[in-house]
């Protein structure tokens, strides 16, 4: 399977979940990309616009065309997913018909972060087959990223 591994990270919890999946993914034989979401212009977070729109971003992979699974990451903002994902999610080219899967980590309650990146991704033809969240208040440890191995075990099982 070819897999897209996209995420943004501000403290590295969320990349050391991405890349604990990738390694899974790896040791499975699958074939994998991963890209780092990021913002042009680095801004503190209250600045940027909630919703993402008119964000602009730099270069990762938007066309999804030639991958069989994508799985998009973010922390958790304010119950919401970051405006660099939702601006990410937005910019996709050829998701329909496409299998994601979504995962964020938070230190407390995840809000709508799932239903609002799955919104998007629906209103792109896509299809959300498993979403993971990671909660933890401190950094994370050993036991809170086996739960992302965890989580690409069964998403590798799935597909």
């Amino acid at each position: 399977m070819k897999i897209l591994i996209a995420y943004y990270s501000k403290t590295g919890s969320t990349e050391k979940v991405a890349e604990m999946i990738k390694q899974e993914f790896e040791e499975k034989g699958h074939k994998i990309e991963i890209t780092k979401i990021a913002p042009i212009n680095k801004l503190k977070a209250y600045q940027y616009k909630k919703n993402g729109k008119d964000l602009k971003l730099k270069k990762s992979v938007a066309n999804v065309k030639k991958f069989d699974l994508i799985l998009v990451g973010t922390p958790v903002w304010n119950f919401c997913p970051t405006p660099m994902v939702l601006a990410y999610l937005r910019n996709l080219i050829n998701a329909k018909n496409k299998k994601f899967a979504l995962f964020a980590t938070c230190t407390a309650l995840p809000g709508t972060t799932i239903q609002r990146m799955s919104s998007i991704l629906l209103t792109k033809g896509g299809k959300v087959i498993a979403s993971n969240t990671i909660r933890s208040i401190f950094p994370l440890d050993r036991k809170k990223l086996e739960t992302a191995k965890e989580f690409a075990k069964q998403l590798s099982a799935k597909s």
